[in-house]
């Protein structure tokens, strides 16, 4: 995975980058959100979102839960919970948004 394939897949789930938004630019001009962002988005939706690097691995793991709840990268995958890993903070941050996107609309 890298960071423009992350970026596909939250634009999938009808993301849009708004004025208000703290956004980043990649190199052909996409927007997409900052990981401050994506950290605000999930705390509006009651969830707390960990990232933790792999330095052996070279990469980053992006793990979601309600606040409050032990994270747990191992915990079944659902509207509330997940993990995804990334090849740097901004790949994990940007495609757990858009997971957990993808997750409410299927749930909506």
């Amino acid at each position: 995975m890298n960071l423009d394939y992350a970026i596909a897949r939250l634009l999938e789930t009808g993301w849009t980058a708004n004025r208000d938004a703290d956004c980043e630019t990649t190199p052909d001009g996409q927007k997409y959100p900052s990981v401050i962002a994506v950290q605000r988005e999930f705390t509006q939706a009651g969830l707390e979102l960990s990232m933790k690097h792999n330095l052996m691995f070279k990469c980053c793991r992006a793990t979601w839960a309600p606040v409050g709840e032990k994270l747990d990268p191992s915990h079944a995958e659902d509207e509330r919970h997940g993990t995804v890993v990334g090849a740097c903070e901004r790949e994990a941050a940007v495609y757990s948004l858009a997971q957990l996107r993808a997750a409410q609309l299927v749930n909506a």
